[in-house]
């Protein structure tokens, strides 16, 4: 069989990659934001052609978020003989706003955000988006993928499609980012990029990498906020598709950060910073640690209680092996969360017979005198404080909020409360429920979950007014996790999983038959939460929002705990009777590898 002959469009990205590559080969050093300086008030914007030799931007004068501030213009520089040419204007701009310049990785066309009419009869005055010609003078083009409603921050990748944030209608949210394929001189097949990105709030101005490998954009009103109106974050893409975005916790600021550019060394990002009903300055960092951070930072180190060797270990995922042990009291089970560098591991005193081997069977369970509380720096390992609890028998879960920390009493059916400066109890609330288990705390509502296994029930206690409620499950109400407002809970001995409104301070949803022994929930992407079940050997995901089972893995261990990695769709499982933690990709269900951390390992966290 002859070879097909490639199409136009095929012909056309090869030859826009070809451009791309011949033209990022000499590029300059990223200059100084000042070297741009126009006067104006505002500034933002800053994007460069791929040899780094022309410099465009936006300028204005008013306050930021005043609209009857000056119109926006883009402005032009040129290194010459080692120096940046005065700013000048574009002879296009200036008699409309226009916004959100971006040059084409082939360096042809500059790309923007205009309010200038479409025609003779626009009336609306959104922002469209627009390209200028860079090699042919004076020519200036409307995008065919324009709506009724405003446009911002176009972005073209090396393929040749055009990437850009809209707040017309049928989107997720407030404003949503989207993809277009590219279609001859135009863009067609546009589609949104999903919810791994765009939610019910707002994504507005992004920067797309020429390979599409990665992403920064402006989001506004996330609970993860640094600043309402606009915080940047991070997304990269996988085989699995864009991973869930990120805050770009070095940048965000109590201003609105936003309009990413990158110079075509690819190792210096700009953005800009504006203040309020202040004024909007560019600012430069490097690129290469802060991706590494972004990247890595949010989980480095993995923590692992391990009950039958008494002790933490700090787990380097990029060695795959233990780095730190710090001793606990007898049989930690799990881990509270980690709040400012500190972790609590409570010492509940009942374990399994240490093995240093892995074993098949259930070992024989020896039963300590141990109440003691350690709270780790879970960065340097060290002990911050340890405490033995009076009166408090089976410590088996904790949480901390600020300098107290919350500790189950199984026995005693009371969830005590621990000054953390100190290690002193300062009171308790009543469960009163028996096997008061497992904590989560659910932010909104400000509401402490205690699952109790012993009565297949959880108490929701209001941490403000101290106020509890007992709401009734289903037998053996185990795992909890606090996930967009609700509470989920995982009944072992039922093997369903309970959806729990802590407002309505009742059961709003069960899905049965989830699994044999369902024992511990972690979040997962795209609505999903995980379910790890003990008896059965498996994973199960379930939407939050449909309440219907998605995925069943099967695993060839019995997996106790579970921990999914917060930026990659991938999930760790503690596996007891081998001493050691899995790691399995969530989107193929293999198990990528096994590493060896303690003996009889329960709870995870991350250690940031």
């Amino acid at each position: 069989m002859s070879p097909r002959k490639p199409d136009r469009r095929t012909i056309q990205r090869h030859r826009f990659a070809a451009a791309v590559l011949v033209l990022s080969v000499a590029v300059h050093a990223a200059p100084n934001v000042q070297e741009f300086d126009t006067g104006k008030d505002n500034q933002l914007g800053l994007t460069f052609t791929p040899n780094g030799l022309t410099a465009f931007w936006v300028a204005w004068n008013g306050q930021w978020g005043n609209g009857e501030a000056g119109p926006r213009r883009i402005y032009r520089s040129q290194l010459r003989s080692g120096e940046w040419t005065p700013p000048t204007p574009m002879v296009f701009s200036g008699s409309y706003s226009d916004n959100g310049p971006f040059v084409s990785p082939d360096g042809q066309w500059l790309y923007f955000v205009s309010d200038r009419p479409t025609g003779t009869d626009d009336n609306l005055r959104d922002t469209n988006i627009w390209r200028y010609s860079l090699t042919e003078e004076n020519r200036l083009e409307l995008i065919s993928i324009n709506s009724d409603a405003t446009e911002f921050s176009p972005v073209i990748v090396a393929s040749g499609a055009l990437y850009f944030a809209s707040d017309r209608a049928g989107g997720s949210g407030q404003g949503d980012l989207y993809r277009a394929e590219p279609d001859g001189d135009g863009f067609a097949a546009l589609h949104a990029l999903g919810p791994a990105l765009n939610t019910p709030t707002g994504e507005w101005n992004l920067w797309v990498s020429a390979d599409e490998g990665e992403m920064i954009f402006e989001a506004s009103s996330r609970p993860t906020n640094v600043s309402t109106p606009g915080d940047l974050y991070y997304s990269w893409n996988t085989p699995a598709g864009w991973t869930p975005a990120i805050p770009v916790e070095p940048l965000n600021s109590r201003n609105s950060d936003l309009m990413v550019r990158m110079h075509p060394n690819g190792e210096t990002l700009y953005y800009t910073s504006a203040e309020i009903g202040g004024h909007a300055q560019m600012k430069a960092v490097g690129w290469p640690k802060m991706r590494k951070k972004l990247r890595y930072g949010f989980a480095p180190t993995l923590l692992v209680a391990n009950r039958s060797s008494h002790e933490v270990t700090f787990v380097d995922l990029s060695q795959g092996k233990v780095t730190a042990r710090t001793a606990t009291g007898e049989g930690p089970h799990l881990l509270s969360n980690v709040d400012e560098n500190r972790v609590l591991a409570t010492g509940y005193g009942v374990f399994p017979r240490p093995h240093v081997q892995p074993v098949s069977d259930r070992p024989p369970f020896v039963t300590a005198t141990n109440s003691r509380a350690t709270l780790i720096n879970s960065i340097d390992q060290t002990v911050l404080m340890e405490t033995v609890l009076e009166n408090c028998i089976r410590p088996h879960a904790s949480w901390i909020l600020g300098h107290k920390g919350f500790v189950t009493c199984q026995d005693e059916q009371q969830v005590r409360i621990i000054d953390l400066r100190n290690g002193q109890s300062t009171g308790h609330f009543d469960t009163l429920q028996g096997g008061s288990h497992v904590l989560s705390f659910e932010p909104k509502s400000r509401t402490l979950a205690s699952s109790n296994t012993g009565s297949g029930s959880i108490t929701l206690i209001n941490i403000d007014s101290g106020s509890t409620e007992i709401v009734e499950l289903a037998a053996g109400s185990e795992g909890a996790l606090a996930v967009d407002g609700q509470i989920w809970v995982a009944n072992a001995i039922d093997g369903s999983v309970s959806s729990v409104d802590p407002n309505d301070k009742a059961e709003v949803g069960r899905i049965d038959e989830v699994c044999q022994f369902p024992i511990s929930i972690s979040p997962g992407t795209q609505n999903l939460i995980w379910v790890a079940c003990f008896a059965s050997a498996e994973l199960v995901a379930i939407d939050v929002n449909s309440y219907q089972i998605q995925r069943r893995l099967k695993l060839d261990q019995q997996p106790l705990n579970l921990l999914t990695h917060p930026t990659r769709n991938l999930a760790y499982v503690s596996y007891p009777r081998q001493n050691a933690v899995g790691e399995i990709d969530l989107e193929s269900g293999l198990e990528l590898r096994r590493i060896e951390v303690g003996i009889e390992p329960d709870g995870l966290r991350w250690a940031t």
